[in-house]
């Protein structure tokens, strides 16, 4: 990060809440205990099949290779004649893979989220190989991958760059850089021998893009008519065809790989398709509950599976039985579910893998009146509630990720991605109903919720959808569920933090100024902004602060005095609105990412409570004294429950830490 930054993170505060279905209830086992510090335990886990693909090893044995969800994600390898678990392998350093890819035999690659790394895994020798990093500090994850067999070389696509790069066993990494100017995401990815080009779906809005490996040109081929689609989903290509599947549509366009002609498109709901057939000239996708099979000479697209398939089709593979026979196999939909259809007999098969539930990543936590702890996971949406008066936390079904949240009237309020949904729920009843949502606004994130005292408003700050600029700022009347909303709020920016001044009677904002694709932090500030209180169409006042190069205005808190406190990137700042800035201080070297990663409040004791960077800090403010009372650098986010208990967790574990 260049530039003088300040301060690091976030609003994402608060969490979680809960859906129509509940799981049963677990005990808390408090483990752990030391200077007032709690381990509450796990208070999530689930199985979360994020892809799979199927394969054999060098005996023949057919395997189901399975990415689990977690923390970290697990590699998990079952027979699937025997269903019995072969290998396990945790990948350190990744909470979820989007993408497994076959290299040479026995070897397949894994591309992963939440720091791109890639991982080889040999099932002959059932090793796993932690390769590195793909591209740069600030990319996040690999979406696609595809192997070039003909030059062992694997290539692959990542985000928030829309990064092209390539991986040769022995040699290493190559960045071939961002592929279309404007992009942040590089979804899909196919190679195409014919010709030596990838096929790269960007976005957003969405764009095909062929690449010449040899001269690094590029050609946009999309037709204008799908340019308004979210994502590719997926790209392969057998023979002299181009399959590319749409998302959200349920079409499937088709190209010739060297003129880049388009030939038409096809009704399909499975991720892409799969390879070419080893014993026909055919390919396979699904639609709906039937699996058909497309001729690539003919054209000709039959229905061999009618009615059978209890999913969605997200990956195809060939293998070989025990009588050498081939067999079509699929994963289906993100649970442990699976399908084979034998190419010879036309039997149709849908199966369970039994596969170990994983401790899954806490995105946000948050609590009510009571005292209940609100965990919300991250990717999923499941919930946990633990209860401090019975020490036992319960499970609740998704509601969706959970971004922001606010108490109000007996209700707790949630802030939802993705569509920028507001769930209203009722701890009463145990239900939930939508109220509100900003997604006709291109909002994806209520990143912020505010409840504004002795109201009936919330005050919502969003971060837009992928490819749409700026976020908003929306006051919601929880009770005529009528809302007014500013699109553009602060121009290009994302609002991320919300405080109020009862004093000043105005409301505080932060932002971040990933509100937009490709920003250069460089030459970018985020804004501190005020508006009075109630009123829907005041206009923002920018505050002068001394910052610069800021990211992320990710925390902020106002003492009774007035005074606010907020986290700019790593930099713990007071401003008094009569005088400025009165008081900053680094607490750590720096922020990293695109989230913002803080949280601030006021404890019970009047002392400022905060985490930025996993370090946990207090300040007194009636001599500035700075001490840091966790120093292992685990604390995700810290919140505080009416009684004053603080809580936080470490990316599984809920902590209660008592002052």
């Amino acid at each position: 990060m260049t530039g003088k930054k300040i301060t690091s993170f976030l609003v994402f505060m608060l969490i979680a809440v809960l859906c129509f279905s509940s799981a049963s209830s677990s005990d808390v086992q408090a483990a752990g205990t030391k200077s007032g510090v709690i381990n509450l335990g796990a208070q999530l886990t689930n199985i979360n099949v994020s892809t799979a693909t199927f394969g054999t090893n060098s005996s023949g044995e057919p395997l189901m290779f399975s990415i689990l969800q977690g923390l970290p994600a697990r590699l998990i390898v079952t027979n699937l004649d025997t269903k019995k678990l072969v290998d396990s392998q945790p990948l350190i350093g990744a909470t979820t893979g989007w993408s497994i890819q076959q290299g040479e035999k026995g070897t397949y690659y894994i591309g992963t989220t939440p720091n791109e790394l890639l991982f080889k895994y040999e099932a002959n020798r059932k090793k796993l190989t932690k390769v590195g990093k793909a591209t740069t500090k600030d990319s996040t994850v690999i979406w696609d991958m595809d192997y070039a067999a003909n030059h062992k070389t694997l290539y692959g696509v990542s985000s928030y760059e829309a990064k092209v790069f390539k991986y040769v066993d022995g040699k290493g990494f190559y960045d071939y850089g961002t592929i279309s100017k404007g992009k942040k995401d590089a979804k899909s990815v196919a190679y195409s021998s014919k010709n030596n080009s990838l096929f790269i779906g960007a976005g957003s809005p969405v764009e095909l893009i062929a690449f010449d490996l040899k001269t690094r040109e590029t050609q946009s081929i999309l037709p204008s008519q799908y340019r308004k689609e979210k994502e590719i989903q997926a790209i392969s290509v057998a023979d002299n065809i181009l399959f590319v599947k749409l998302n959200p549509s349920a079409k499937i366009l088709c190209f010739d790989v060297n003129t880049k002609r388009f030939l038409g498109e096809f009704t399909a709901s499975s991720f892409g398709v799969s390879a070419k057939s080893p014993v026909e000239n055919v390919i396979y996708y699904g639609f709906n509950q039937s699996v058909y099979s497309y001729n690539l000479k003919t054209k000709e697209r039959i229905e061999v599976v009618k009615g059978q398939v209890p999913g969605t089709i997200v990956s195809f593979s060939f293998i070989k039985d025990k009588n050498n026979n081939y067999k079509l196999v699929g994963k289906l939909g993100s649970n442990e579910r699976y399908f084979t259809y034998d190419l010879k007999s036309k039997q149709f098969k849908h199966d369970m893998m039994q596969l170990p539930p994983q401790p899954i990543e806490l995105y946000h936590i948050g609590t009510d009146r009571g005292g209940n702890v609100y965990s919300s996971g991250f990717l999923n949406g499941s919930m946990g509630i633990y209860s401090p008066s019975t020490n036992k936390t319960e499970r609740k079904g998704p509601t969706g990720q959970v971004e922001g949240m606010a108490y109000l009237n007996n209700k707790v309020y949630l802030g939802v991605y993705p569509e920028a949904k507001i769930i209203e729920y009722n701890s009463l009843n145990d239900s939930n109903q939508n109220v509100f949502s900003l997604k006709q606004y291109g909002q994806d994130r209520p990143t912020a919720v505010l409840h504004l005292p002795n109201t009936n408003k919330l005050y919502i700050g969003t971060t837009p959808r992928s490819g749409i600029r700026g976020g908003a700022l929306a006051i919601l009347d929880v009770n005529t569920k009528k809302a007014t909303v500013k699109n553009q709020f602060i121009t290009d920016q994302s609002i991320i933090s919300l405080a109020y001044s009862g004093k000043q009677k105005q409301v505080y904002g932060g932002t971040s100024i990933f509100g937009k694709p490709n920003v250069d932090p460089a030459k970018t500030n985020a804004k501190l902004f005020t508006v009075p209180a109630g009123q829907a169409n005041a206009k923002p006042t920018i505050l002068n602060l001394p910052f610069k190069n800021i990211r992320f205005y990710s925390a902020l808190t106002v003492t009774k005095d007035g005074t606010v406190w907020g986290l700019a990137d790593e930099i713990l700042f007071a401003y008094d609105p009569a005088k400025g800035v009165v008081y900053n201080k680094a607490i750590v070297k720096d922020v990293s990412g695109h989230t913002p990663n803080g949280s601030l409040l006021i404890g019970k004791d009047g002392a400022i409570y905060g985490a930025v960077e996993g370090t946990m800090f207090k300040l007194n403010p009636k001599d500035n004294k700075l001490t840091y009372p966790r120093k292992e650098k685990n604390v995700k986010q810290l919140i505080q429950s009416p009684d004053g208990t603080l809580y936080f967790h470490d990316g599984v574990n809920l902590w209660k830490y008592s002052i």
